[in-house]
């Protein structure tokens, strides 16, 4: 006989090796209570008084109790009390620290989210992207004023726009960089020498860019002062820095947007780790659940072979009456027969 312990799978109420081998043995008791009824019947025993009938169904008896035991022994079903404790003990440990992972993580963004405060990544760049459309505008302004003069130098059209092109957003990036500087002074003096610095030295660049196209024009015997042009690029430097003043972020502002977005990107990190061991902490609760039912549906599907083997047993006693009286010469039904009959010696577990 397969002693091999089982676990009933998960829906299901029976063995198939275990009920055929139930079956079996009891189909064979019944044969030899059979047999054992008619030989004993032969003899007119059991005797019509002061007989009893344990004296003749003790074979039988012990069968059953026999088969009880090797259903219990084929499920074990008392081995799964000290596993479902070692189960609990180990998920409930694994669970306790999980729970301590979830509320360490959670700490941490609580931490994190105070320290954000009311942090809009969203403004920054709304600011940065209108400020970058807003000097693109001036700047292709500046580009198309500035192209002609450097057809001074007898160029093509398209190194004179190239070289424009060149120069203006190195005056854009001027523009901005002198803002970044002037904000990030710390004293009035400061800010003065930067305000002036940036101004002297733009104004010589435009003065140069004046030159070359009040050249240009009077080749073509058009006369116009210089400062004129001074005047209208100084005006696209000014606009410029009034939208990177207004407008563009700080360094101080973009480096606090970037250390914000590096701890929004920590804290959502750990809320998908967050989910991810919730969902284990439920996998767990699941595992013991599902282990659990399988658990029992081993005691009372052994609790129920054995409930039905004790039916099996006194199935068999009527059997023995029956046979026994059908082949008795004397037709005489013993006293014994209407006794009480003892509880066979089969396990019943209990939980």
């Amino acid at each position: 006989m397969n002693t091999k312990a089982i676990t009933i799978a998960s829906g299901s109420i029976q063995d198939t090796v275990l009920e055929e081998m139930i079956q079996k043995r009891d189909s064979e008791l019944k044969e030899q209570t059979r047999k054992n009824a008619k030989h004993f019947a032969r003899q007119n025993l059991p005797a019509p008084e002061s007989d009893n009938i344990s004296h003749y169904t003790g074979e039988i008896k012990a069968g059953y109790e026999k088969l009880a035991s090797e259903v219990m022994h084929y499920l074990q079903p008392e081995a799964h009390f000290p596993e479902a404790k070692m189960d609990a003990d180990f998920f409930k440990e694994k669970d306790k620290n999980l729970e301590n992972e979830i509320k360490v993580r959670e700490d941490n963004n609580r931490n994190d989210e105070y320290e954000m405060g009311n942090f809009n990544h969203g403004s920054i760049v709304k600011r940065m992207i209108w400020a970058g459309i807003l000097s693109l505008i001036v700047t292709l302004g500046e580009i198309i004023f500035n192209t002609k003069a450097f057809q001074v130098t007898g160029e093509s059209m398209l190194f004179a726009l190239i070289l424009s092109f060149s120069v203006s957003v190195a005056v854009l990036a001027f523009a901005h960089f002198s803002t970044f500087l002037y904000k990030g002074a710390k004293t009035t003096l400061q800010r003065r020498l930067i305000l002036f610095g940036c101004l002297t030295f733009v104004t010589i660049v435009f003065s140069v860019l004046a030159i070359f196209r009040s050249e240009y024009l009077a080749d073509h015997e058009v006369h116009i002062n210089p400062s004129y042009f001074v005047v209208v690029n100084l005006f696209f430097f000014i606009v410029s820095a009034f939208l990177s003043f207004f407008i563009l972020p700080t360094w101080t502002e973009i480096k606090q947007n970037t250390q914000h977005l590096l701890t929004l990107k920590r804290i959502n990190k750990r809320k998908k780790e967050i989910g991810k061991l919730k969902q284990e902490r439920q996998e767990i609760k699941k595992t013991v659940l599902e282990r659990t039912k399988d658990r029992l549906r081993v005691i009372h599907y052994a609790n129920s072979a054995n409930d039905r083997i004790r039916k099996m047993y006194f199935e068999t006693l009527e059997i023995f009456k029956s046979t026994n009286l059908m082949y008795r010469t004397d037709k005489i039904i013993p006293e014994c027969f209407s006794q009480q009959v003892s509880e066979p010696d089969i396990i019943t577990i209990t939980f």
